[in-house]
């Protein structure tokens, strides 16, 4: 399937933290640029970004210590929806260690997306740290407005413990024209077809 270099126009991920890890990542069409050894954030995009639908994922991984931001950013060339989740997990061995990752909040273009807790057996549960409640996280959001040629973002923060990660996919579906639009193109490309067969018609008489 082809990558990101052929699928998004104009696409770029930004990455930036606060706090304890104060690395910054940037990645472009399918390349991943970190001044912080051993971190990953990834972007990739299959599909045909003019007829749809397109798929994504993306993520990072080794995330240092302390809180962080990452900010996906892109642009399509189509209006449409997009609906996605984002996940983290660990073991019960693992959980509050060096690997777990709380993700604090998912934003898509300004709309949160919700949050499902399971502990490390996979039951869902309602609150984080008691028990192993959170070692699954799941967030997810769906028909997101995508807007031709605007710049979109998905938004992730949260914290690590050492070493974090989260991955997550995206589906962007291209609208439907509506029947009046519809209507319009076929009127359009009617009157179209009458002008060409026109002059034609007009061209014929001057050649004889």
């Amino acid at each position: 399937m082809r990558k990101l270099v052929i699928g998004l126009v104009g696409a770029g991920a930004l990455a930036m933290a606060s706090g304890a890890n104060a690395a910054v990542t940037i990645v472009t069409p399918n390349t991943v640029v970190s001044p912080t050894p051993g971190q990953f954030a990834t972007f990739f995009v299959s599909g045909n970004i003019f007829s749809g639908p397109i798929t994504a994922t993306f993520g990072d991984t080794g995330i240092p210590g302390g809180t962080f931001a990452d900010s996906f950013q892109f642009t399509i060339p189509q209006t449409g929806t997009g609906s996605g989740s984002l996940t983290t997990s660990v073991t019960e061995a693992n959980f509050l260690g060096v690997t777990d990752t709380d993700i604090t909040s998912v934003v898509v273009n300004g709309l949160a997306a919700n949050l499902t807790l399971e502990d490390a057996n996979g039951n869902v549960c309602p609150t984080r740290g008691v028990g192993t409640c959170g070692a699954n996280e799941t967030w997810s959001l769906n028909n997101v407005p995508i807007t031709f040629g605007v710049l979109n973002s998905i938004d992730v923060t949260g914290l690590s413990r050492g070493n974090g990660s989260y991955g997550g996919n995206a589906t962007f579906i291209p609208a439907v024209p509506e029947p009046a639009t519809w209507a319009m193109l076929l009127v359009g490309f009617g009157a179209i077809g009458f002008s060409m067969r026109r002059r034609r018609a007009l061209a014929l008489p001057q050649m004889a």
